[in-house]
């Protein structure tokens, strides 16, 4: 449902939706087959046939002792998800996504981040379709983002403006019958729900990684949700089956500090961060959404609100000592494993998962200046440059 939940907008709290399945095969240790997403499509909302992959997910659960010992925690891990085909986790989302608009003369698009249309782009091309990604025309005027997209055969438009690109993608969605895919809702909800369900596939790995365990908590940096919402539903998943008898806290990372706000306030929604300025590409913009909220509580979990000085130590560390090489927002789950255990809030032999959602490399897309075309947010601007640019 592109607009989320209609009941929840009506009472000025606007949400995202969740698939109900009325049938899914749970997980059984031991018969499990094939790797990636493939491993587990019958617990997706698409079929195995129908799947477009580029071989995403089956991604290394890292013990990483050197800098848990910086950090006090004996017993720290990565996720890391730079392993994916195109640098980030936005590849388990993608596959889903593209996979559900594959019939006739479809143009998918996104008006995500820069790892998100990238990915987006990389699917559709898999896929033999056409896509657009709205992106920032601020973010140093295209550039590598607009290589990503191009070179796989999608289409970048600059937009300036969060907000002005999420509005644009609902009236291209609207009067074209585009597929949109990201985010197009103000204030914002999170992207498509059954894309989303790609992101439960980390928490299956985990435990799978684990010999069938749990880790006590899982931090996930968090703009708008999409992400920690998955990775919740993949624990809660795994206990409702009786595959483990527990499930982890869920620790979202923000910079803006929404969620974080609504937590303390003990309300069940969130009042958006206004634009937030960062370098963390990632966790910038206009952020804070109740599906990242609801992870937090139904988890009994935390909110960690991270500065940017924060997560440029938490990657020097990383990469000092541990030879990985992480996007700045990357860092967020060990900013937060460093600022919890600074502070005392969790002991010393907690066991602490952090997702390492995108490669060091994303952080040089869109530092060489490109041909970003921008516009306002009207579609037929949007139509003329497209059509300008042979699309």
């Amino acid at each position: 449902m592109p607009g989320g939940c209609p009941s929840c907008s009506a009472e000025n709290a606007p949400s995202n939706v969740a698939p109900i399945y009325s049938r899914m095969q749970s997980i059984k240790p031991g018969k499990l087959s094939g790797d990636g997403l493939l491993r587990y499509a019958s617990q997706l909302p698409v079929p195995r046939e129908r799947l477009v992959s580029l071989g995403e997910g089956s991604t290394p659960l890292i013990s990483v002792a050197g800098l848990g010992r910086e950090l006090g925690l004996r017993r720290l891990m990565i996720k890391d998800e730079r392993r994916n085909p195109t640098g980030s986790w936005r590849d388990r989302f993608s596959a889903l996504a593209v996979s559900q608009h594959l019939e006739g003369d479809v143009t998918v698009a996104s008006a995500g981040g820069e790892a998100l249309s990238a990915s987006i782009a990389a699917y559709a091309a898999r896929a033999g379709l056409r896509s657009v990604a709205l992106v920032d025309a601020v973010l140093e005027e295209g550039g590598r983002v607009l290589d990503a997209i191009e070179w796989v055969g999608g289409r970048a438009v600059g937009v300036v403006g969060v907000e002005a690109r999420w509005t644009l993608l609902a009236d291209a969605e609207r009067t074209l019958g585009w597929r949109a895919v990201s985010n197009r809702s103000a204030p914002p909800i999170g992207g498509d729900p059954l894309a989303i369900e790609g992101y439960r596939t980390i928490a299956y790995e985990i435990v799978e990684q684990l010999s069938w365990n749990v880790p006590d908590l899982v931090a996930v940096p968090s703009a708008l949700g999409d992400g920690i919402q998955g990775i919740w539903r993949g624990f809660r998943d795994l206990a409702d089956w009786g595959v483990v008898d527990a499930t982890p806290r869920m620790v979202a990372v923000e910079v803006g500090g929404a969620v974080a706000s609504a937590l303390a306030g003990g309300k069940d929604w969130v009042s958006p961060s206004g634009e937030v300025n960062s370098l963390a590409r990632s966790l910038a913009g206009v952020t804070g959404t109740v599906q990242t909220l609801q992870a937090v509580v139904e988890s009994e979990g935390l909110v960690v609100r991270v500065t940017d000085a924060e997560l440029e130590t938490a990657r020097i560390l990383l990469g000092e000592s541990e030879g990985v090489w992480a996007e700045l927002g990357a860092a967020a789950g060990l900013a937060a494993a460093q600022k919890l255990s600074s502070r005392g809030d969790i002991p010393a032999r907690a066991h602490f998962v952090a997702v390492v959602t995108e490669h060091g490399l994303m952080d040089e897309i869109g530092r060489v200046p490109g041909l970003l075309q921008t516009v306002d947010a009207r579609v037929d601007e949007l139509l003329r440059v497209l059509a300008v640019r042979g699309e």
